[in-house]
């Protein structure tokens, strides 16, 4: 996976968390880069939710920016305000995985997947 930034797993409870970020240049580019993540990342593949999803792009004046929850109600918005708009990033596409571990982790499940992205950015900047 060399085209995509991991972050370090996060876990709790038994459910594990891990971050991912790659160069968009436009939204009709996502449904390639998910398919072509999941191929290359079996563990995620096998995940409950494998691709909790905020991305956005600038392409002049133009502005454009989305989420996906993938099955995970308002992880996709969290992780767009979280991450991508808090730190103004563009052009860019960040993927959070989820493994679900049995026991439900309440509002903490939100910070991991906000904490998860925001790694993926930080282990490519060391």
């Amino acid at each position: 996976m060399s085209r995509w930034s991991p972050s370090r797993v996060i876990t709790d409870r038994k459910s594990r968390f891990q971050g991912f970020h790659i160069p968009l240049a436009t939204s009709k580019e996502i449904p390639t880069l998910i398919e072509q993540f999941l191929a290359e990342n079996k563990a995620a593949k096998r995940a409950s939710h494998p691709h909790i999803y905020a991305w956005k792009t600038q392409t002049g004046q133009a502005i454009a920016q989305g989420h996906e929850d993938n099955g995970e109600k308002g992880a996709g918005a969290r992780l767009l305000d979280g991450v991508v708009l808090k730190h103004d990033l563009t052009n860019i596409l960040v993927i959070v995985t989820r493994w679900y571990g049995g026991t439900p982790l309440g509002g903490a499940r939100f910070r991991h997947i906000v904490h998860a992205g925001v790694d993926s950015i930080k282990q490519r900047m060391n």
